[in-house]
């Protein structure tokens, strides 16, 4: 009878601390859902200020931004410029990224892995600051010698998103190829191909939808990037120049929607200006929503996770 009461106290807290843990993750949920609606409406709601003073077509088309002395709130040179940091840095990461996504997932020896595998994390997890004095202590340098400019410029916030976006590639990348089956793989060289041929002719079919996901992270991680790319890129307001002579714009000064918004936003007065860098960070948080909405539609696909 003893053992029985103690059994069954011994049950009744284990009953309890799993309802309190219970309540304390669903907590948690319910304040990270809070939290982005919060954030959310806080951000629009002060964005969409601006379109009381200015038209929306105006803001997104519009080629100037001099917001202090002629009231100019046009951001079109900042999107363009986004797009194409982006865009850059993705085309130079990408084929690094999957190449070695592969090297890990099908090739390396388990010492190799060892040493690269910690290598990534590690870059996955140095500050942005970091990488943005690396850019001005050794990228604006290198660029400076070569082409005879300032060394600020687009093409150096290339490289350094480039390098930033590396770890993101190929760790999803190389999930997606070690999802691959088994049986997959061991069918394709049944049939006598290389090991080379299988990786290119199965294992980088079936992992097609995790790598494009890895790639499509990797875009939003560009574009909302902040603090390293002003260090390097120069920080203008006006159009890149996309002229022959500066490499079409890779040599150009620019701003980003990121750096325009902790470019401005310390001087920034309540008002028509403050309003209209919160309107800016909603095109970000837009973006940032389409590219991970995408981003889990492939992942979907490529796991196997439907809606119930």
């Amino acid at each position: 009878m003893k053992k029985y009461l103690l059994k069954h106290k011994k049950n009744s807290l284990t009953d309890l601390m799993n309802t309190f843990m219970a309540k304390i993750f669903f907590c948690s949920a319910i304040l990270a859902v809070v939290s982005l609606v919060l954030i959310t409406l806080y951000v629009f709601y002060n964005g969409l200020q601006i379109f009381k003073v200015v038209k929306f077509t105006d803001f997104i088309a519009g080629k100037d931004w001099e917001p202090v002395t002629l009231k100019l709130f046009g951001i079109l040179p900042m999107i363009i410029t986004s797009f194409y940091v982006t865009f850059g840095a993705v085309l130079i990461s990408a084929p690094l990224g999957i190449a070695c996504s592969i090297f890990l997932a099908e090739i390396a020896p388990q010492k190799a892995q060892q040493l690269i595998r910690p290598a990534v994390q590690l870059l996955a997890g140095i500050p942005s600051v970091i990488y943005g004095l690396f850019g001005l202590a050794f990228i604006v340098p290198l660029i400076q010698n070569v082409a005879g400019v300032a060394g600020l410029s687009i093409l150096a916030a290339i490289i350094i998103l480039s390098i930033m976006i590396l770890p993101t590639i190929i760790s999803i990348s190389e999930d997606a190829i070690r999802a691959v089956p088994k049986e997959l793989k061991e069918s394709s060289l049944a049939l006598g191909t290389t090991k080379w041929q299988t990786i290119y002719g199965s294992v980088l079919p079936a992992s097609a939808s995790g790598i494009i996901t890895a790639i499509v992270l990797s875009v939003g991680r560009a574009f909302g990037e902040a603090m390293a790319v002003k260090m390097v890129i120069g920080n203008t307001q006006t159009m890149p120049d996309f002229s022959p002579n500066t490499l079409f714009g890779l040599l150009s000064l620019a701003r980003t929607l990121t750096t325009n918004i902790i470019g401005d936003i310390e001087y920034a007065e309540p008002g028509p200006h403050q309003q209209a860098l919160f309107a800016t960070g909603a095109i970000l948080f837009i973006f940032i929503i389409i590219t991970n909405s995408f981003s889990q539609l492939l992942l979907r696909k490529a796991y196997g996770v439907r809606k119930r």
